[in-house]
């Protein structure tokens, strides 16, 4: 099988904009520029399109690409850059770290459109979007929440976290009932019993180092068994075995850079992008547990992966 990639970057030193590489299941390969754009920090697919968070000459908001890199359109509605992006049906969600904002945005014609705009609490540290049954979590960094948002995205309640945790991205178990949770503040594993509306569990992800913050991304196995973080300050990225609330942590590895901003999961590998280093490394796991470098190419500045299997080749 044959993968493209795309990778969100800073434009802060070296980096032009979103960049493309290809995969073939163990090897980057054909990493190039993709599309010039400032600081575009998030990105998500929408159908046969790019969707990403980026800066314009006046102001922030998001940006449309077709799969050529041509820009579609545009929406500027917010003084700075929102920090995450999701698409699902005709709507786009992002949620913005410095403004504390949760926003819905029409997608229609490749055009889009500013539907709604909720402000949490400013400097919320509002960091992803999920959804859950009819209603959007906000996990909020520097209120030590989740906030509950729904349908008439109002805020309709939160999950509350121990002071000091940050809470910053989550995923889900298979069937919903627990939902695990990053605290970039306390580097810990959190899982929210989501009957309860509250945590039940807790793990530190860096056997014993106490005192270590930065944890960014997480993701979840396909067979929904392993969960893995990455630690920015530490440049490793954790393993966790999960069996519903009950998580434990099985190994902590070395992200073969500086900075593992985001990483992506994907048959059996592991692709992470190194922010510091600049650069992207691929890694792949044997039972769960990450085992070998497969391959490490330059990338500037990268923060933020998709990835999609190319079909009909």
């Amino acid at each position: 099988m044959k993968y493209k990639g795309y990778v969100g970057t800073y434009t802060s030193k070296t980096s032009e904009g979103i960049y493309s590489f290809d995969f073939d299941g163990k090897i980057i390969s054909n990493v190039k520029l993709f599309s010039k754009i400032d600081n575009p920090k998030y990105l998500a697919f929408k159908g046969d399109y790019i969707v990403a968070v980026a800066d314009y000459d006046k102001g922030s908001g998001v940006s449309l690409f077709d799969k050529e890199g041509n820009e579609l359109d545009r929406l500027v509605y917010e003084d700075v850059t929102s920090c995450y992006i999701e698409a699902k049906g005709d709507y786009l969600y992002t949620t913005n770290y410095h403004e504390g904002t949760f926003s819905v945005i029409k997608f229609e014609n490749n055009k889009l459109s500013l539907v709604n705009k909720t402000l949490i609490k400013e400097k919320a540290g509002a960091h992803q979007v999920l959804f859950y049954k009819d209603n959007y979590l906000i996990p909020c960094l520097f209120l030590n929440k989740v906030i509950i948002i729904g349908e008439d995205y109002k805020i309709i309640g939160s999950i509350e976290f121990e002071e000091g945790s940050g809470p910053r991205h989550g995923v889900f178990s298979k069937d919903k009932r627990y939902l695990y949770v990053v605290g970039e503040l306390s580097n810990k594993l959190y899982v929210v019993d989501m009957e309860l509306l509250e945590v039940v569990n807790s793990i530190n992800l860096l056997e014993d180092k106490l005192f270590v913050k930065d944890s960014s991304a997480i993701r979840i196995s396909d067979d929904y068994k392993f969960i893995y973080v990455s630690t920015r300050t530490e440049d490793v990225i954790s393993v966790v075995g999960v069996d519903n609330e009950n998580v434990k942590l099985l190994q902590v590895f070395s992200s073969e850079g500086l900075h593992p901003r985001d990483f992506i999961l994907e048959k059996g590998c592991l692709i992470i992008a190194n922010r510091l280093s600049n650069n992207l490394v691929s890694i792949s796991l044997k039972d769960g547990l990450m085992d070998k470098i497969e391959s490490v190419v330059k990338l500037p500045e990268g923060i933020a992966i998709i990835m999609e299997e190319i079909k009909n080749e």
